[in-house]
């Protein structure tokens, strides 16, 4: 029976649907030739059709005319239960929305009361479905479901179910109004997706999802709607005829192939409505938006290929605007999504639990199932989940990875050209594939051999000094030995010839048809290389990309511009600062096509202002440095790391040009700066932190500039091993200060040993003519002068005296030869072996040495440069030790009243002048003047507790104290 109803609803709704397309006058006609003698099936049409012209007809507002009493008096179920009608929220097929209110003993509540229409009271069918519906709502309690509150016949006869009146609107339009990103869109989607796989948990399948069905509330919860031609999973067979009448009910745009061919359903069919929701919320538009005949739309949904979201989020063509509500979608989110729209139903999500675990996945960075098996993807995606692992194997691939880093980020920019995507993405593919290989073919016996190799001749280099005893070296002596064993600078010979070395000795034969990608992996590995210390083979390696980059690209490409800014700091770091300066100029030549605030172009601009300080030309140097700075501050932000370098560059040049003052001013706010924003052991601002210790030495706060120095330097040996040349660079501080500190031979032992250290393994990692080498060899100068000062012995202090005059011949040699004769390190050179040519007692040529450097640093530094009253303090010192009192006299006066002036009146160098002076003018019998002098400046120091002094000012007071003695 119920078989037959079915086909007679079918072949009635097919006659009605025919009717509908002509004019009302011939519709009769056509009632007649279909039916024949079938008088029921044609009042069945008749009905159809007059429901069909009420459904058109209908307007949301309550009508006289509608079968329901609209008064709100006489509308009631069966039950006690009454129900005011508001007004008609909705109306679809099988019947009409209200809202409603229901009054109770006082108690008013809002509900969505859904009745039966006129029509629809004709149709077993549709009568059978409304009953179903109800059953089926019984059945389910969930927060993301309207819950069924109340059902039953009213007086008039009328089926009605009271539900829970969602104040709402459809899930799309909500998540465009409140501008959701696409992973607040899926976590909301997984809400709807929890409600879904509730609903198959209590076997029901709803068979009609859609953006429409599902209505977001003010709190921000989805509620699945409109369960009219829902079904359960476990129907007996005899249900079967009801399920493919509710396949007519359907949405078209929103139907599976196996409901429109009229299949079995399963609860795969709500997996394809959910992928269908999920697609129209990620892509803005459903697939086969711009399909609108019926036939065609069906076609496409049972044969059609569907475009991924990604390209089908676009511009809409109807409107011109941007149908795309998130600027991307993933690649994990088109294969979610297709999966869930598959073709066949097999081929699909097995559960909607799957389809929500594997958006769950995407979110937490993991694997999603839809693209299993796709070695490159599950690289990646472990990556992402596991960044900077803390295991020395994940110290070694670093290098490499960074190579893959700036591949993937060329692969992203080179995207936006559609023509290129293929090509980069097989290239993808290659560096994967040589990746792969490179660890494959690292030899790990060799690396490991070598590692314990070194640590070998590090032990036996400790223990050599027990070596000579008979007795086997005790535990003690060995656990002392092992710890001196510098594990990372061995881990960074290691990387760079077992890793980073084979890996670059890989890429001709891997590449030979890419020379542009071995290029870009070249340089990427080249700048693993400057990280852990090996110039030398950066620079090599960066000078091979620069010739293919010359080759195969136009002039005007940054590309050329990055590589030679990687190439100058190499160069700059070994020392070549002539090659430095020009591959520096270039860049900046390059760097004029981008915008000011470009990283590169500061980083050439900069460059450039630094290697005129190393030429010797501070003050072209200071003007360059303060218009790209006052250019840059207001533009960029205080933790641009542009910005950070070129301060830390201008308060060196400070430095330089005795601008102390002003100097202080931005060390102290730059590195508290760094600290807060980048952390203590950033390589950034160990950089700040070491620039200021400098400043401190230079300011005679040698106790302040040595513990700030230590901090650095265990930092970086820790990071970087204790022969990087950047930890030799904190090293030389801490040696330097030791060295202005020390008073005894204790002292001077711990200071000989840091500072030899440091200017051996200079001259092994950077070599004897570096900069850095010779000006470690400088401070070694002072430190022999000083031992000599302090030797009682004679024959000790000759020795001192003889080997100190020695190095620093070497050292002006050296300075004459590289810098040149004017170059303000060769005139302090000048200076320093005149003062040791003083303490050897050779004071015409002592005295010759000091006023060429005078004429010099005044022609190159300016006459008010802290440089100048030094010298002249020191040709003063010539002339007091020669007992040229006179001219001794002259030269401290003009010191003195230079310092003054530019330091103050308290000191340290103010103080030391005074002190020189009266001792002169005492010698003179000068007595009024060297009171003069003795109370207007030894005096008040003289005072001064000396445990509230400085190393420096206590020995500037302890002088002065030593002047007055007779």
């Amino acid at each position: 029976m119920t078989g037959q109803l079915t086909d007679r609803y079918l072949r009635a709704k097919h006659i009605a649907m025919s009717a509908m397309e002509i004019g009302v006058a011939d519709r009769d006609a056509v009632i007649a030739r279909e039916c024949g003698d079938d008088e029921a099936l044609a009042r069945e049409v008749r009905w159809m059709l007059a429901a069909i012209e009420r459904s058109h007809t209908a307007t949301l507002p309550l009508l006289p005319g509608d079968t329901v009493d609209l008064s709100g008096l006489d509308a009631q179920a069966d039950t006690p239960h009454r129900y005011r009608l508001v007004r008609r929220v909705g109306e679809g097929g099988m019947g009409v929305v209200y809202l409603a209110e229901r009054e109770d003993s006082g108690f008013v509540q809002q509900v969505a009361l859904k009745v039966l229409g006129a029509g629809a009271l004709g149709s077993p069918t549709l009568l059978e479905r409304f009953a179903r519906e109800r059953q089926l709502l019984a059945r389910l309690e969930h927060p993301g479901i309207a819950r069924l509150l109340d059902g039953g016949v009213l007086s008039d006869g009328q089926p009605f179910l009271a539900m829970e009146y969602v104040e709402g609107e459809r899930i799309d339009a909500w998540c465009e109004r409140h501008g959701l990103g696409l992973r607040e869109r899926i976590a909301l989607f997984l809400k709807v997706c929890a409600a879904v796989e509730y609903a198959h948990r209590n076997l029901v399948i709803h068979r009609d999802l859609k953006p429409a069905n599902i209505l977001v509330d003010a709190q921000g919860q989805p509620k699945l709607l409109d369960f009219g031609i829902a079904r359960l999973i476990d129907a007996e067979a005899s249900e079967a005829t009801l399920t493919v009448t509710g396949q007519h009910a359907l949405t078209l745009a929103y139907a599976s192939p196996e409901q429109i061919e009229q299949q079995p359903l399963t609860t795969a069919v709500d997996v394809y409505g959910l992928g269908m929701v999920l697609y129209q919320l990620v892509a803005g538009r459903r697939p086969w938006q711009h399909i609108t005949t019926p036939h065609q739309l069906s076609q496409a949904i049972v044969t059609g290929e569907i475009v991924p979201p990604s390209r089908s989020a676009g511009r809409d063509g109807a409107s011109g605007r941007d149908a795309s509500p998130c600027r991307t979608v993933p690649a994990d989110i088109d294969a979610i999504a297709l999966k869930a729209l598959r073709r066949q139903a097999s081929e699909r999500y097995a559960t909607v639990g799957a389809l929500a675990a594997d958006l769950r996945n995407w979110l937490e960075q993991r694997p999603v199932q839809a693209r299993r098996g796709r070695r490159l993807y599950r690289l990646r995606r472990f990556l992402q989940r596991n960044r900077w692992p803390l295991t020395a194997a994940a110290a070694l691939l670093l290098s490499v990875l960074a190579g893959l880093a700036t591949s993937l980020y060329s692969l992203h920019q080179a995207r936006v050209q559609q023509r290129l995507a293929e090509q980069r993405r097989q290239q993808l593919e290659r560096i994967v594939q040589f990746q792969q290989s490179m660890y494959d073919s690292v030899d790990i016996g060799a690396m490991g051999h070598a590692v314990v190799a070194a640590t070998q001749r590090q032990v036996d280099a400790a223990l050599a000094p027990a070596a000579s005893s008979a007795a086997p070296p005790t535990h003690d002596t060995l656990t002392k030995a092992f710890a001196s064993v510098q594990a990372t600078d061995i881990t960074r010979e290691a990387m760079d010839e077992y890793v980073i070395g084979h890996t670059l000795n890989g890429l001709d034969r891997a590449f030979p048809d890419a020379p542009l990608l071995d290029a870009d992996l070249r340089q990427s590995l080249a700048r693993a290389l400057l990280g852990i210390g090996s110039y030398a083979h950066a620079a090599i390696e960066l000078r091979k990309v620069l010739a293919v980059r010359a080759k195969l690209l136009p002039a005007d490409s940054r590309a050329h511009l990055s590589v030679r800014l990687d190439l100058a700091q190499a160069l700059e770091k070994q020392g070549q600062i002539a090659a430095a300066a020009g591959m520096y100029a270039q860049a900046e030549k390059l760097a004029q096509a981008e915008p000011p605030t470009d990283e590169l172009r500061v980083a050439a601009e900069s460059g450039v202002a630094r290697m005129l300080v190393e030429q010797g030309h501070l003050q072209q140097a200071l003007q360059k440095q303060d218009a790209l700075y006052a250019a840059l501050k207001p533009r960029l932000p205080a933790t641009d790391p542009g910005l950070m370098q070129l301060q830390r560059d201008l308060v060196m040049t400070l430095i330089g040009l005795g601008q102390r003052d002003r100097a202080l001013q931005l060390t102290g706010p730059l590195v508290a700066l760094e600290q807060r924003t980048l952390g203590v052991e950033n390589p950034q601002t160990l950089d700040a932190m070491l620039v200021q210790a400098r400043l401190l030495n230079y300011r005679y706060e040698y106790e302040r500039s040595l513990a700030l120095a230590r901090q650095v330097a265990a930092i970086r040996a820790r990071r970087l091993g204790a022969n990087h040349p950047d930890a030799l660079a904190a090293a030389d501080m801490v040696a330097t200060d030791e060295v202005y500190l020390a008073q005894d031979p204790n002292a001077f032992a711990v200071a000989a040993t840091d500072l030899q250290r440091v200017i051996d393994e200079r001259r092994r990692e950077l070599g004897g003519d570096h900069p850095d080498t010779i000006a470690a060899e400088t401070v070694m100068v002072r430190l022999l002068a000083k031992q000599g000062s302090y030797a009682k012995a004679p024959a000790e202090r000759h020795a001192y005296y003889v080997q100190a005059t020695a190095l620093e011949r070497q050292i002006l040699a050296a300075h004459e030869r590289q810098l040149g004769p004017d170059h303000p390190k060769t005139l302090m050179a000048l200076g320093s072996l005149a003062s040791l040519l003083d303490e050897a007692g050779q004071y015409g040529p002592a005295l010759a040495e000091a006023k060429l450097c005078l004429a010099g640093q005044l022609r190159v530094l300016g006459p008010q440069h802290p440089l100048i009253s030094a010298t002249r303090t020191l040709i003063g010192d010539i002339e007091d030790d020669a007992h040229h009192w006179e001219a001794s006299r002259g030269a401290y006066r003009q010191a003195l009243e230079q310092r003054e002036q530019l330091l103050g009146l308290r000191d340290a160098h103010t103080i030391e002048s005074a002190s020189r002076l009266y001792s002169v003018l005492m010698e003179l019998h000068d007595t009024d003047a060297a009171t003069k002098v003795r109370q207007r400046y030894m005096d008040p120091v003289i005072a001064m507790d000396p445990k509230t002094l400085n190393a420096a000012m206590r020995s500037v007071r302890d002088e002065a104290i030593r002047m007055l003695k007779p």
